[in-house]
């Protein structure tokens, strides 16, 4: 769910293909001035992170901001990006590190315009208590799905210890799988995420994390990336649809119990099931997003993801600039 995985071919698939039919642009938006809601189309996934959209569609902030939003649910990032890259879809919600390979590796004309949320301890490195530091992982094997989250904060944490993964032997399987090859006793750590973190710790009390993704605030993230030629042609309602999402961070923070029972259903779980995972997330509103996408997210976050990134394999860092990002529509 949260992997960029199959994404490169399926990008160069649809660039190559842009011109034809199947890729042409389907949004079918209501002309500016016509007087009716604006339409626009968001590829979503069923991460508790995205969750201020269903909350936003929930409460009526689209309609009352003017707009028509459709929410069109994905459970790969390789199918959402082949959605955005043949204008099936305006917007994006997607991992940063993601955003950044689509922006500098593989040349599609999108712009960041909100930071949306970060994981604290929702991403973490486990193990069952004989691993008490990342350093202790030298020689030691290591379960973790590459390609994803997962690979950029284990890349990040080894670093911190002046390690890399050439110096620990690479176990790859998926999140869920992780969690479950600790407790088997087949690795002596993992990383993985919410909610196996949690199922993990509840099967057996000698779990613990090692390193958290609050080490370096920003650093497991998502973001809203938008087409650029969406951002000229319907700038205002971009401006509207980041309105949106900050009434709706606002009720979410106003009304805990009810922000997360719309959230839960609109992912398609119940509240109680999702409760850790809440608690190891943080929704940015529009007042954070204003300082982080002009100052430390964009000055110190993003370089140390890309740097990361580049350290799994999942980004050329050739070309550092970020002028991806443009905050101008949070005004």
């Amino acid at each position: 769910m949260r992997s960029l995985r199959a994404a490169t071919a399926l990008v160069a698939g649809c660039l190559a293909l842009s011109g034809l039919a199947g890729c042409a642009d389907s949004s079918g938006s209501t002309p500016a001035g016509s007087g009716g809601p604006t339409e626009l189309s968001l590829a979503i996934q069923p991460w508790l992170g995205y969750g201020a959209w269903y909350i936003a569609q929930d409460q009526g902030y689209f309609s009352a901001n003017g707009l028509d939003v459709r929410l069109d649910d994905f459970e790969a990032d390789a199918d959402m990006v082949a959605a955005l890259v043949a204008g099936r879809v305006d917007a994006l919600n997607v991992a940063a590190h993601t955003a950044l390979r689509l922006a500098q590796t593989e040349g599609v004309d999108i712009r960041i315009v909100l930071l949306e949320d970060a994981s604290t301890t929702a991403d973490a490195i486990i193990t069952t208590g004989a691993i008490n530091s990342v350093a202790e992982l030298r020689g030691q094997e290591v379960a973790y799905e590459e390609g994803t989250t997962s690979d950029l904060l284990l890349n990040f944490a080894l670093a911190q210890a002046g390690l890399s993964v050439d110096d620990i032997v690479k176990v790859p399987m998926g999140a869920a799988e992780a969690g479950a090859a600790l407790l088997a006793g087949h690795v002596p750590a993992a990383v993985t995420y919410e909610p196996y973190i949690t199922e993990a710790k509840a099967a057996d009390p000698a779990v613990r994390s090692i390193f958290e993704a609050s080490a370096q605030q920003g650093l497991i993230s998502d973001v809203l990336v938008v087409r650029a030629d969406v951002l000229e042609q319907k700038g205002a309602a971009v401006k509207a649809l980041l309105k949106s999402w900050g009434q709706a961070v606002d009720f979410y923070n106003a009304d805990l119990t009810q922000g997360r029972a719309i959230i839960a259903r609109g992912v398609g779980e119940e509240p109680e099931a999702l409760a850790s995972a809440f608690d190891g997330v943080h929704f940015f509103d529009l007042s954070q997003n204003r300082v982080e996408l002009t100052g430390d997210y964009v000055n110190r976050v993003l370089p140390q993801i890309a740097v990361a990134a580049q350290a799994a394999g999942l980004l050329d860092i050739s070309d550092q600039s970020l002028d991806v990002v443009d905050p101008s529509y949070l005004d």
